[in-house]
């Protein structure tokens, strides 16, 4: 977990543009995003099984909130390929995504009940509120670049660990949550959305409001990060 693994050399989309660009300007925020205890202890399986319920629980709700941004995305959009292009993402997220994370917590022994009656932590009320407040007071660009962290860093993670030779993968219980995020469909998924984000830039004069979308970004990770204590068991 202490190598240098760069998003940079093994992926291209992030060496230029508008994605890389803030990645880089919170390098210090961002490496305690992709490389948090609870991510180490999904590398070498030494994660406490109920920490990483609580996280599928909240992960859950999370998703919920997402699809209200995307919501939100098809409102802010000022084309029809744009309206399209967001309500293809909620309709992912409700229709496919929201059932999947159903089945794969179910397999952790966490019914769709439980799921249903969970409370939201105080980490994911602070993140998805702060996200929907951006969509809703700020323009696309705005709620695009709030959602990027998420977006981009569990594809980072999941790359990242996946490529790692210190991952653990024989007998790891988080194998395939791995799997998933350093997969070539989340892959495909990431890289559209670091395109479309780097469209709604170049459209919405993202270079004079660089520092205050720096300013967005950073917030988000530092509350992505604070959402991985989501999965903390005491």
């Amino acid at each position: 977990m202490d190598d240098e693994w760069q998003a940079e050399r093994d992926w291209p989309l992030l060496a230029t543009g508008l994605a890389g660009r803030l990645r880089r300007d919170c390098m210090a925020q961002w490496l305690g995003f992709v490389r948090h205890p609870f991510v180490r202890g999904i590398a070498d399986g030494t994660l406490p099984p109920e920490a990483f319920r609580n996280f599928l629980i909240q992960d859950y709700l999370y998703l919920i909130q997402y699809a209200r941004a995307c919501a939100l995305a098809v409102y802010k959009a000022d084309t029809v390929a744009g309206m399209r292009h967001a309500a293809g993402l909620m309709s992912g997220i409700l229709d496919t995504e929201l059932a999947m994370h159903v089945g794969y917590c179910r397999t952790w022994g966490i019914e769709e009940a439980a799921l249903e009656q969970a409370e939201e932590s105080l980490e994911l009320l602070a993140y998805s509120r702060f996200i929907l407040d951006r969509a809703q007071t700020g323009d696309l660009l705005d709620l695009l670049v709030t959602m990027a962290p998420c977006l981009i860093g569990y594809a980072e993670v999941g790359a990242r660990l996946h490529a790692s030779p210190l991952t653990v993968r024989e007998g790891n219980p988080y194998w395939s949550w791995i799997a998933l995020y350093g997969g070539d469909d989340y892959t495909a998924l990431v890289e559209d959305g670091v395109r479309r984000l780097e469209a709604v830039g170049a459209a919405c004069g993202a270079q004079a409001r660089y520092p205050t979308l720096l300013r967005e970004f950073t917030t988000a990770v530092w509350l992505e990060t604070a959402f991985w204590g989501t999965g903390r068991s005491g």
